[in-house]
């Protein structure tokens, strides 16, 4: 199977985990923006083919060899079995995109990237204790073996040190976003995607699951103080793992024609309805990054966020948005009659979105990987 390569193995099975479209998105998008590699290394992609993908594997590159594999990432009792698959494929390294799915016996060095410590901080967005618990254990294993470890913020890398101090060589690179599949959308591709999801003509865009750290309920409260021809559009899955307050709320407040909840948009139609909106808001509470607020720079929208984490190393308040600094319904309604006094520049905010654009991602984890790749080949020459 290895045909004379050593392998760079990407672990992309995540993306036919139900429920698992941040990971997967992630992983997918990283497989995209790498080069194809050289010095007789293959680029290969490990997945669950016979499972129904989150998104389709006809969007790899035609230079990643997709590897199947009917081991899923939570099948650990055939541990043993991957083993024997990771041997073959001759991996020098194998990319792992979360800590809790290390396969748990690797015949190869690994890297992980740890996106944040959001269950970590608070036992609400683990959604119980045991939970909670069960992830920082099996997080910290898979840390201390690491060859390498990648966040993709600053804040990421302080609550990663401050949880996890026994984290091996933690890197700083910041997630890819491709500033020409969102910075090139037409008005007709705009006007299709109107149509297609039954968009409002002014409306606030949020993107993410419905989860309690991504703090949705908020943003519904801060609609009833905007201007009533101004609508919200919020584009995520439910996650049944818990409660979702937001149908409730909606008609509590009276806001059901005014709160459009729509559960997925196609890869191909999101830079369209980025591109539609009037502003986009992130008020999460706990965000390691939020690749969000990226693309909707990268589209020319404005972002409103709530200014920790990720996002405030992102966004550039007053010149590619408005940042808020307390978590209310007025603070964020604030935010966002600041913003619609202020003529912001398309261009400045696709040059935000630039700084992050994937060249400088694929420059940088080319090279955690392969440095990790070169340590197993120099530990076999000296042994």
């Amino acid at each position: 199977m290895a045909g004379g390569h050593r392998t760079i193995l990407i672990d992309a099975r995540v993306n036919a985990l139900p429920g698992a479209h941040g990971l997967a998105r992630s992983v997918m998008k990283l497989v995209g923006h790498m080069s194809e590699p050289d010095d007789g290394l293959r680029l290969r992609v490990l997945v669950n083919p016979r499972h129904e993908q989150i998104f389709p594997l006809s969007e790899l590159p035609a230079y990643a060899d997709v590897i199947g594999t009917d081991v899923t990432v939570f099948a650990q009792h055939r541990c043993w079995e991957l083993a024997r698959l990771i041997r073959a494929v001759d991996a020098a390294v194998l990319y792992v995109p979360s800590p809790t799915f290390t396969p748990l016996v690797r015949p190869c060095p690994f890297v992980v990237t740890l996106h944040d410590c959001t269950i970590e901080s608070n036992v609400g967005f683990a959604g119980n204790w045991l939970r909670q618990a069960a992830m920082r254990t099996v997080t910290g294993m898979a840390l201390r073996r690491a060859a390498a470890m990648t966040a993709p913020s600053r804040a990421s890398l302080t609550e990663i040190r401050r949880h996890y101090p026994a984290a091996p060589n933690p890197t700083l690179i910041p997630n890819g976003v491709d500033v020409r599949q969102f910075g090139q959308v037409t008005a007709t591709a705009v006007a299709a995607a109107r149509a297609r999801y039954q968009l409002p003509e002014r409306f606030i865009l949020a993107v993410g699951a419905h989860r309690p750290h991504k703090n949705h309920e908020v943003l519904v409260r801060a609609l009833a103080a905007v201007p009533g021809d101004v609508g919200l559009v919020i584009v995520g899955y439910f996650d049944p793992n818990f409660r979702d307050p937001l149908p409730g709320l909606i008609a509590e407040l009276g806001l059901e024609s005014r709160v459009k909840l729509v559960p997925e948009v196609a890869e191909e139609w999101l830079p369209a309805v980025y591109r539609a909106a009037s502003v986009f808001a992130f008020p999460s509470l706990a965000e390691g990054y939020g690749i969000p607020v990226l693309e909707a720079m990268a589209a020319g929208v404005p972002v409103v966020a709530y200014g920790v984490g990720g996002a405030a190393e992102t966004v550039i308040d007053g010149r590619t948005g408005v940042l808020f600094d307390e978590q209310s319904a007025g603070a964020l309604a604030r935010a966002i009659e600041r913003f619609e006094g202020l003529a912001l520049d398309e261009q400045a905010l696709r040059e935000n979105a630039r700084r992050f654009g994937r060249e400088r991602f694929r420059a940088e984890m080319a090279g955690v990987i392969d440095r990790a790749a070169g340590e197993r080949d120099d530990a076999r020459r000296s042994a």
